[in-house]
Parts: C-alpha cells; sequence; structure tokens
C-alpha cells in the first residue's frame, strides 16, 4: 500500500502516512503530501489502525453482499450453471493428471494420420490395446 508524507513536511523520508482513498486526505486528518513509498522508515500508528478499521468494514460489507441469495431465478440458474461447469473442469483436470505419464498418455497422439478415409488407423507394429480399454 502506498504511503504519503503530510502536505508541507520538511522532509518526505521519516514518516509514512495511508491516504483515504478517493481524497487529498491522510487517515490521521492531515492533509497529504508527497508520495513517500519506499522511503518511509516508519508509518503513523493512527494511519495504521484507521486503514485496518475501513479495510474490515469493507471486508464484512463484501462478504455480507455475497452471501445474499440471488434476485432473480436467472441469476440463480447462472450460479448453479457456472458452479457446474467449475465441477466438470475439476473432474477433466483431475482426470488428465490421472494418466499424464502412463503408457496410455503416450500411445495416444502418437498414431500416424492415413490418407484413406477409415474408421480408425491401425499400425501393425503398435500395440492397440487401448483402443477396447
Amino acid at each position: 500500500m502506498d504511503t504519503y508524507a503530510t502536505q508541507g513536511a520538511r522532509t518526505t523520508n521519516s514518516t509514512g502516512h495511508y491516504r483515504r482513498p478517493g481524497t487529498q486526505d491522510l487517515y490521521c486528518g492531515r492533509p497529504a503530501g508527497d508520495n513517500n513509498t519506499g522511503k518511509a522508515r516508519r508509518t503513523c500508528r493512527p494511519c495504521v489502525k484507521a486503514e485496518a478499521r475501513d479495510r474490515a468494514e469493507a471486508t464484512a460489507t463484501a462478504e455480507a453482499w455475497l452471501d445474499q441469495p440471488p434476485a432473480s431465478p436467472l441469476t440463480a440458474a447462472a450460479l448453479a450453471f457456472g458452479d457446474l461447469v467449475e465441477a466438470v473442469d475439476n473432474q477433466r483436470a483431475a482426470e488428465r493428471a490421472a494418466t499424464a505419464n502412463t503408457w496410455r498418455a503416450q500411445w495416444i497422439g502418437t498414431r500416424a494420420a492415413s490418407p484413406e478415409p477409415t474408421l480408425f488407423d491401425v499400425e501393425p507394429e503398435t500395440e492397440q490395446g487401448a483402443l477396447f480399454a
């Protein structure tokens, strides 16, 4: 998080203050000066406490809003569909991980394509057990 010096400060290197979002005021009530992120050796205690309180309130508000049930049936259906898609993606990822370094993973994709239209390509030297597994 960026820190700021107080407006009119002689040096911008000593104490860092947190600025209220969307304003030119600091959490400790003073006007904000230059940005001193990376230069400040300490941080103003009242600014730290007030910023932590504001962050906790914002987090609680966001969590309360997210915990509300959907307002319309269409929104509820969209959320349910999103959960279903996520579950299917997780299942497919698990299946890919399970067959990543097996003979089946090595065999699939190594077959040569035939120039003639066939149901599937067969090479006499290649083991074809995976076709019916």
